[in-house]
């Protein structure tokens, strides 16, 4: 992230909005500057100053906390449950590093590309192929650097972007034996070696929002899986019933849809529904939108589902119920028990499942049948299930991964047959990674750990001053009643928590904003 500091310049008036409304919440910010170590741990030179910056891409007034806290790259902060033992969502590389993919001779340079590039850059880029302006919030680029036509390419028959959700960009390296499709598609491709998420924190419904906004997340709003309710004190998705209405910006599908008239052929899929929404953009729930085709998976009954307010369920959908497929393999994995279409989802049964799908929705499609460009948008979730419960580097995660190179075969062999003369534009990326085992035992611990600890040394006895923290967001909201009558500030809290082995970073609001104005 170092040298490329709020290069987007228009996160400050959205994000400046929203630390107004936290102007009260603290004194000077905490004086730790420390830098995370190379290796594993980290890339040389991510420290604070980089981490503030990122924070500052992904402010939104009254959706973040009073502290953001930044587990350190040895530890893991996460919940309580054995399917959630990794968690990403930290500014480390082992998070952040990006898989980049652009991929079809008529439209890409194949070749290795040192530059910087984001995920704001990706949604830049299919923009740009579909002939649209740039709009005004915009905070990516398009990549140009790597268009075949040093103008613009030809327009594509399809436009097709997979994300391979937890997909660590190491992984190329580390296995590429058990990833020959991909090792191929690399070769053949213009590939980003330095691209990265530039902006935290590094989750799921932030990144695909971002991907599908080429915004910044301080413009477009969703800033966690989760969102915070001060107001109610409760926490709700942030595509909570599998609707739009806290994105706040238009997708490139949404875009697309409204410049064609709801002519383009539009396909989303995810393997469950809060990708699927951020891909797709608000559909018919929006004055004048289009609704387009979405299927996400359904983990409380095994079948692909929609929001049918907004979206239109693909027909081959009906066909491809996980329950009997699950039936068919005795319901076990590599020793583990499959009990429920739920815990189904970590194994490379569902990875057959979402390439099932996937390639059954393509060939369903009306990809390719006239002159407008038709978008193929998805997310590929069982590497992050997967990942999620055994760790980045198991003996699960190798057979997830050689499943899923198997199906990114047929998925681009399908969706190639489908673009027509126009031919096919694709873009391969990963929303966030995943850590290594942390150091050490006593640095893998949750957030009510951390919770207990904080008020051990601030309240003790007391009823504590968090009124809310968990989840990949590594935002805290502060009591701020109990604060005042405790006589402190979230300052004093930000430099208790970063005494906590497994924090690196507490970084305040007062702090965030200081970025934003300078």
């Amino acid at each position: 992230m170092a040298g490329r500091a709020l290069r987007r310049g228009r996160v400050g008036a959205a994000a400046l909005a929203g630390a107004a409304l936290l102007a009260g919440c603290g004194g000077s910010p905490p004086p730790s500057s420390g830098e995370a170590s190379g290796g594993a741990g980290g890339r040389p030179g991510i420290g604070r100053e980089e981490v503030v910056e990122a924070l500052a891409r992904g402010w939104f007034p009254g959706r973040v906390g009073d502290i953001a806290v930044i587990p350190d790259p040895q530890a893991i902060i996460t919940y309580p449950s054995e399917s959630n033992r990794y968690m990403h969502g930290g500014p480390w590389p082992f998070d952040s590093d990006l898989l980049l993919l652009l991929h079809g001779e008529s439209f890409f340079r194949p070749g290795v590309y040192g530059g910087a590039a984001s995920h704001q850059d990706i949604g830049a880029t299919v923009v740009d192929l579909l002939g649209l302006s740039s709009g005004a919030d915009a905070t990516g680029r398009p990549l140009r650097e790597v268009f075949a036509d040093a103008e613009r390419p030809g327009r594509p028959g399809v436009v097709a972007v997979l994300v391979l959700d937890a997909m660590r960009d190491d992984y190329l390296e580390r296995w590429a034996e058990l990833l020959p499709n991909l090792s191929r598609l690399a070769a053949e491709s213009a590939r980003f070696t330095e691209a990265r998420v530039d902006y935290l924190p590094t989750n799921t419904s932030t990144a695909h929002s971002t991907i599908s906004t080429a915004m910044d997340p301080a413009l477009h709003g969703i800033v966690g899986n989760t969102l915070y309710d001060r107001r109610i004190g409760e926490s709700r998705q942030a595509y909570e019933g599998v609707a739009p209405y806290n994105l706040m910006a238009l997708t490139f599908a949404d875009r697309w849809g409204i410049a064609t008239r709801g002519r383009a052929e539009i396909v989303v899929q995810a393997g469950t529904d809060y990708p699927a929404v951020a891909l797709a953009g608000h559909g018919a729930c929006i004055l004048g939108g289009h609704p387009r085709w979405l299927a996400y998976y359904d983990s409380g009954s095994g079948a692909w589902r929609t929001n049918e307010d907004c979206y239109h369920l693909p027909s081959a959908a009906g066909e491809l119920h996980f329950g009997p497929r699950l039936d068919a393999t005795g319901r076990m994995w590599m020793g583990h028990e499959l009990g429920s279409p739920s815990e189904a989802r970590r194994s490379a049964f569902f990875t057959a499942l979402e390439g099932e799908a996937a390639v059954a929705f393509i060939e369903g499609s009306a990809f390719g049948e006239d002159e407008i460009t038709d978008l193929f948008l998805a997310n590929l979730k069982s590497t992050d299930y997967v990942s999620h419960k055994y760790g980045p580097f198991s003996p699960e995660m190798e057979a997830t991964l050689a499943e899923l190179d198997g199906w990114l075969a047929r998925i681009v062999a399908a969706l190639e047959a489908k673009a027509g003369p126009g031919g096919l534009a694709l873009i391969v990326t990963a929303d966030h990674g995943m850590p290594d085992a942390p150091a050490s035992d006593d640095l893998w611990v949750t957030y009510d750990d951390v919770t207990a600890w904080l008020n051990e040394r601030v309240d003790p006895g007391g009823p504590g001053v968090v009124a809310f923290y968990e989840g990949s967001e590594n935002q805290m909201f502060l009591d701020h009643d109990r604060l005042e009558a405790l006589g402190l500030a979230p300052d004093d809290v930000a430099r208790t928590l970063e005494e906590a082995p497994a924090v690196r970073f507490a970084i305040t609001a007062r702090e965030v904003r200081g970025a934003l104005t300078r």
